[in-house]
């Protein structure tokens, strides 16, 4: 008759879900910061009478702003901004639904006639977003693979 024994198998169950509640929350936030290159470049690339557009330009998903400031329940501003509240919501649409989007826009109302009216005028040139998303294409990629790295060496694999 031959024995054997397994040991260590609850220790190992409990590394891998752990790796796998961190590996949601570090893809989420690759997500956020691959929307942070994106945002930049256009706030950067978008054209400058009055910066308002620039200015305007933020990451959401679609139920929050990502970059707006908190707001106190007094009416004030709070500190920080919401990305940590919202990056645990992109974490939870990741487990629960395989997906998640990040959005990088404006709500300023002459934005589309900006980056759809392809022209050179004095104050820069149309179009700013889709070159910005095009030109940082490979960050964002990168921002998701440091991501899993950090995961798959945090779980020393």
């Amino acid at each position: 008759m031959i024995e054997m024994r397994v040991t260590g198998a609850e220790e190992l169950k409990n590394k891998f879900a752990q790796i796998k509640a961190d590996m949601y929350e570090s893809l989420a936030a690759a997500l956020v910061a691959g929307g942070f290159v994106v945002s930049n470049a256009a706030k950067t690339n978008a054209p400058k009478l009055t910066g308002n557009l620039a200015r305007s330009i933020h990451i959401a998903t679609k139920t929050a702003d990502i970059t707006s400031p908190e707001r106190k329940s007094g009416g004030g501003t709070g500190k920080g901004i919401r990305s940590e509240r919202e990056v645990k919501k992109v974490a939870d649409r990741l487990k629960g639904k395989g997906k998640a989007e990040i959005f990088v826009g404006t709500n300023v109302a002459y934005a589309a006639a900006q980056e759809f009216l392809g022209y050179h005028h004095k104050i820069g040139v149309s179009p700013y977003l889709r070159p910005a998303l095009d030109n940082n294409r490979q960050e964002v990629h990168n921002e998701v693979q440091r991501a899993i790295a950090a995961i798959l060496k945090k779980a020393a694999l």
